[in-house]
């Protein structure tokens, strides 16, 4: 099953509606690299479905963005500062949840 990276960038002011969001993007296996920025890889089905996910969280008020962003460029991404684990993101390293 093919996968595409994407960053989601939200602008959310309710706590709940953000954390409802927040704890969808993190179901479909998103990783947080700022307050409101997340990233991870999604089949096409899988974006349908969060799509929906997060129409029915957020409404017409709130603002998401799922913005596409292939394998190549996304390991050309630039860090200033601390970061974030890039091959964890981009899952080329194995994670184990206990």
């Amino acid at each position: 099953m093919k996968k595409n990276m994407y960053y989601a960038v939200y602008d959310i002011s309710g706590n709940n509606t953000r954390t409802r969001a927040v704890q969808a993007l993190k179901d479909v296996g998103f990783v947080r690299i700022q307050k409101s920025v997340f990233c991870g890889s999604l089949s096409s089905q899988q974006k349908k479905d969060l799509i929906e996910n997060l129409k029915r969280i957020t409404g017409e008020n709130e603002s998401v963005y799922l913005i596409l962003a292939c394998q190549k460029c996304f390991g050309k991404v630039t860090i200033i500062g601390h970061g974030f684990d890039k091959e964890y993101v981009a899952n080329d390293l194995e994670s184990m949840v206990l």
